[in-house]
């Protein structure tokens, strides 16, 4: 046999001997599928650029193991958004449990959204960057980021607004502002992000 040959023998039979988990890990490595199409997201041009194809080898397991997990594409892509938006809540409503004034829960919700997302700009990339984009048009059940942005709703439903869902749509726009901003015109002679979020609040809660 030839050394190709033997070669693609062993990387064969490594493949399937990791996409065989022992006995109740086949949570692990669904969960290692999520990280590996998380990890590709964060460098691809949009969803449309993953392929399974890729998210297998960057999981280290035979292209066919994913479909043991994720019936397609759009299943797996489901899956990571959940996962990130379940991050992204946990931070959140660790920030709404900070405070009891109404006014300064909302300050502490708004400082620990943009802290995520500039300690975590892969993260936030994948949350923005490809989930809703055109040519996704998600199903019920496949817009795991509504309870995060009701969570923002809630919170500014407690202070009184008129109209809690158009200022958490003025507010989100806002935040997603500043994280992008600051990560794209990073020569810009930005004032410090907690000053801008202070102002922003303060803005939104002049009645």
């Amino acid at each position: 046999m030839s050394e190709k040959k033997v070669s693609e023998k062993k990387a064969s039979e490594k493949s399937a001997a990791r996409s065989r988990n022992p006995r109740g890990e086949g949570s692990r490595l669904r969960g290692e599928l999520i990280s590996a199409a998380s990890r590709l997201l964060e460098t691809l041009d949009g969803q449309d650029a993953l392929s399974l194809r890729a998210v297998a080898r960057e999981a280290g397991i035979a292209p066919q193991s994913v479909y043991l997990h994720f019936a397609d594409r759009r299943e797996l892509l489901t899956a990571v958004y959940a996962e990130r938006f379940a991050e992204l809540r946990t931070a959140l409503e660790a920030a709404q449990r900070s405070s009891a004034a109404p006014g300064d829960r909302l300050s502490a919700v708004c400082h620990a959204y943009v802290d995520y997302g500039v300690r975590n700009p892969g993260h936030y990339r994948v949350l923005f960057g490809t989930a809703g984009t055109p040519g996704w048009e998600p199903a019920a059940g496949e817009l795991p980021g509504l309870p995060t942005f009701q969570l923002l709703v809630d919170v500014v439903t407690d202070c009184g607004a008129t109209d809690p869902r158009s200022t958490a749509l003025c507010l989100w726009a806002a935040m997603h502002g500043l994280i992008t901003l600051h990560q794209d015109r990073p020569s810009f002679p930005w004032p410090p992000l907690a000053t801008l979020v202070d102002t922003m609040v303060r803005a939104h809660l002049t009645r």
